[in-house]
């Protein structure tokens, strides 16, 4: 029997629960390489199978989850061994009283991103095809993209084939890599005539499932055919002895699971830490009376932009003005200069986030309290090089409980060299792949006020051609304006007009000069500055500080105007901290509207 053909003739059925975890707590041995058990100890294998079979499961999944050559390390030939005992065992064990799905996983392939899994995938569903698998179920997965091929391949060698993928979602709606419970389904819905089944498992206890479950449910059945299922974990895991634990807690899992039952999901069961007694208990309760009521989700209201985002949606010019961190912990002169900033006519207030690699105030924190104080919006700059995804995310949530509607993602600044023994970047992911994230969380997580992305230009004429084409993958990501690297010469014009014909609101970097030394340091050894001889002949070593600041405004006056009519807004780089500087150049511009 098909998985289809049970499911047309039942309303909820339940499938088992975890191999792994229920292996290690019968053996004292590590769950990691349990499918090697399929070869070396077949009836332990067999016996956790019927354990849940006698418990009530009609959906039985291969002892194959990790079974890849990456995992278990092992040869192709020996994991096809795996593959076809495990399936084979499952089946014995199965009879005519269970379905049998072959497991499949994701193959992630340790960090080499050039080997390209498929070859793999191909002899994994080839060897469950051999041995009369129709039936398949891929889980624990972070995406559908991360799964295509296999879906492609198991239909274009069995296409009477049935399909389940199920998917991780953690307590927030997102996956590990970011994806929100909105996209996925989303993707799902462009898979719907290649799938049988859909469903949400790991991630999440009983408890914290519910909600996404019930999204999950109402969003299939209004939008496809398709079944659904929920295996969630039995709840948070612990380390007992070198061996991931799970609390005994059969009963509360089996009363919150069931809560689900008058969602009409159709398939129940669990994920890691969940054994046969969570089954045969649920099994019990879906046989008897429910007295559980449907759970309802209440939308979210939304709540009016930040101004900042106001005015970017209006296509206003807007002014931002950036002001660095300290390397202390003392912030009055940043709240002074944000003051004068805001008396000026500046829109937002920009923070970076620790430029070339040298440590400053957190800029997040900065900004939060710049917004409170000062009461004009902040941009602060968020760098990959120094956060994970989890690190990035939380920082977002924090950024976003202040008031904080805009930031700047970028990749960040390489650390120096002489560093890297010490300090350790982390760059878990690229300026692009943080964008999408932001984006997921604004469709769930920030529905009711979403932030706004901003991405970094270098607008020189050297690099147009991979600037446009990386500005144009920032957009797809969810970017709508950014921040060009200060400009010194009309010789941008042509890149930056380019980049607003592709729908990007671009804020035009202007940076004042404050004296000779300051724009030959620029020039020389800050990376993507490039500022001509005739604006540095301009200075001379023997100004006063007064005279070098009076010539780099007038510069900065004269870069402004020529700009006016070829931007959204300026972006201006407050040299030093000196706000009054740049307050100069804002006062010289006929900026209002």
């Amino acid at each position: 029997m098909k998985l289809s053909e049970l499911l047309a003739d039942n309303k909820t059925v339940l499938c088992d629960g975890a191999f792994a975890t229920f292996y290690s707590k019968l053996t004292g041995n590590s769950e990691r390489r349990c499918e090697l058990e399929n070869i070396n100890n077949p009836e332990i294998v067999k016996r956790i199978h019927t354990q849940y079979i006698n418990a009530g499961a009609k959906i039985i999944r291969t002892n194959t989850f990790s079974a890849n050559t990456t995992i278990l390390n092992i040869s192709q030939d020996e994991l096809i061994k795996v593959i076809k005992q495990g399936y084979m065992l499952a089946r014995e064990c199965a009879g005519e009283n269970a379905v049998v799905c072959a497991d499949i996983s994701a193959i992630y392939t340790n960090d080499d991103h050039d080997k390209n899994p498929d070859a793999e995938y191909r002899a994994i569903i080839d060897a469950f095809i051999e041995c009369g698998a129709d039936s398949f179920i891929l889980e624990t997965l972070p995406s559908i993209d991360i799964i295509a091929y296999p879906i492609e391949y198991i239909k274009s060698k069995k296409p009477d084939a049935d399909i389940y993928l199920s998917f991780a979602i953690m307590p927030d709606g997102f996956t590990r890599s970011g994806v929100s419970l909105n996209s996925l389904l989303d993707s799902i819905v462009k898979y719907k005539d290649k799938l049988c089944v859909v469903g949400l498992n790991c991630g999440c206890g009983p408890t914290q499932i519910q909600r996404h479950a019930v999204q999950f449910n109402d969003f299939i059945k209004s939008n496809t055919k398709l079944y659904t299922a929920v295996l969630p974990n039995s709840g948070y895991p612990y380390l007992e002895r070198r061996r991931i634990a799970f609390s005994p807690n059969t009963e509360h899992f089996v009363d919150e699971i069931a809560r689900l039952i008058p969602n009409n999901i159709n398939i129940l069961g669990g994920c890691c830490g969940t054994e046969p007694e969570h089954i045969k208990l649920l099994s019990e309760k879906l046989n008897g009376n429910i007295s559980f009521a449907k759970i309802e989700i209440k939308e979210k209201k939304k709540s009016s932009p930040a101004p900042f985002s106001s005015r970017i949606a209006n296509s206003d010019f807007v002014i931002a003005a950036e002001l660095d961190p300290p390397y202390g912990t003392d912030l009055n002169k940043l709240i002074n200069g944000a003051n004068l900033l805001k008396e000026a006519g500046a829109d937002i207030v920009t923070i970076s986030d620790s430029p070339l690699g040298q440590v400053k105030m957190e800029p997040v924190l900065c900004s939060a309290r710049i917004h409170r104080e000062c009461g004009i919006d902040t941009l602060p700059h968020i760098c990959c090089r120094d956060r994970n995804i989890n690190a990035l995310r939380s920082v977002l949530l924090g950024a976003h409980s202040e008031g904080i509607r805009a930031v700047l993602a970028v990749t960040g600044d390489h650390i120096a060299e002489s560093d890297r023994g010490v300090v350790k970047p982390v760059f878990n992911i690229s300026s692009t792949q943080f964008m999408t994230i932001i984006s997921e969380m604004n469709k769930e997580v920030f529905a009711d006020s979403p932030i706004l992305i901003g991405g970094a230009f270098n607008p020189d004429l050297k690099y147009a051609k991979s600037q446009l084409k990386r500005l144009e993958k920032k957009m797809e990501c969810g970017a709508t304006f950014f921040l060009t690297q200060p400009v010194y010469s009309a010789e941008n014009i042509d890149v930056i007009e380019e980049a607003r014909s592709l729908g990007a609101k671009m804020l035009v970097g202007i940076m004042p000069l404050v004296s000779y030394r300051n724009a030959s340091f620029l020039n020389n050894e800050v990376p993507g500055i490039n500022i001509p001889q005739d604006i540095i002949e301009r200075f001379s070593p023997n100004m006063t500080r007064e005279e070098s600041s009076a010539v780099g405004t007038e510069i900065a006056i004269e870069l402004a105007k020529t700009y006016m009519t070829h931007a959204d807004g300026f972006y201006f780089m407050t040299p030093f901290n000196r706000a009054e500087i740049v307050c100069d150049v804002i006062n010289a511009l006929p900026l209002k509207n």
